[in-house]
């Protein structure tokens, strides 16, 4: 774990050889405004669906919802009003408009 502006950034390591060469180029995941953000890549099934898991555990033990576009990972997000954190609905409390 890294601390980075704006936020936590989650390595995936210690892996065993040939799930670390499955996640190799994509073993990292974002702590963005209170929620975990998961990047993933369609065409890599196998690869995708290895952070899936990993990131939905993460979500589970920090108690922070986990995003993978616009779908939250945790079916029970523990964090309470976690549809306001989602990346694609938060909002500026400042404005009347999305913050992105």
């Amino acid at each position: 774990m890294q601390e980075k502006l704006g936020g936590r950034e989650f390595a995936i390591t210690e892996l065993n050889e040939e799930l670390a060469r499955l996640l190799s180029g994509n073993n990292i995941i974002r702590e963005i405004g209170g929620t975990l953000e998961a990047d993933v890549l369609a065409e890599k099934k196998d690869q995708t669906e290895l952070k899936l898991i990993i990131a939905s555990k993460l979500g589970e033990y920090l108690k922070m919802p986990c995003f993978v576009g616009d779908e939250c990972l945790m079916p029970n997000p523990h964090v309470e009003n976690w549809q306001e954190l989602h990346p694609l609905l938060r909002r500026d409390p400042y404005q009347d408009g999305s913050a992105y």
